[in-house]
């Protein structure tokens, strides 16, 4: 979460400096002054932000790849922490105390290699998203 505010902050500045500030209008002259208008300022170019970057981008589709999962709005992967865990089945509590079921085959990758799964562990999950809502597990990835 620290690493989402801190891009935030990165993406906020970087827009701060590109944009350049608006001049302020001059307040109107008082009615009892002279009768003819007072001259604007003079016209200049309206400045224009570059367009968007590979680079901001890329940021951007970082971010919004590590946030999908944590709050599961990605039908194909979920990060929590697991609840349940017995052979084939598991399920995955994530951030606001949403749940997930999970289900392994024979030819799921769990890493690191030769690691067992317990209730209580940090993963990220991914696989194939099911109607129902639950997750065939391809890849597991404890977070020791």
């Amino acid at each position: 979460m620290r690493l989402a505010g801190a891009l935030a902050g990165v993406l906020f500045s970087l827009a701060a400096v590109c944009v350049a500030p608006v001049a302020a209008a001059t307040a109107p002259a008082s009615p009892s002054a002279t009768a003819s208008p007072a001259p604007g300022p003079t016209p200049s170019a309206i400045p224009t932000l570059p367009p968007a970057s590979g680079i901001i981008n890329d940021v951007i589709d970082a971010l919004s790849n590590l946030i999908k999962p944590v709050f599961g709005w990605d039908p194909n992967s979920v990060a929590g922490t697991v609840t349940y865990f017995r052979r084939f089945d598991m399920q995955v509590r994530m951030p606001l105390y949403r749940y997930r079921q999970v289900y392994l085959h024979q030819g799921t990758i769990i890493n690191p290699r030769g690691w067992t799964i317990k209730p209580g562990q940090t993963v990220y999950v991914s696989g194939r998203g099911q109607p129902d809502g639950s997750l065939d597990a391809d890849v597991i990835t404890v977070r020791t």
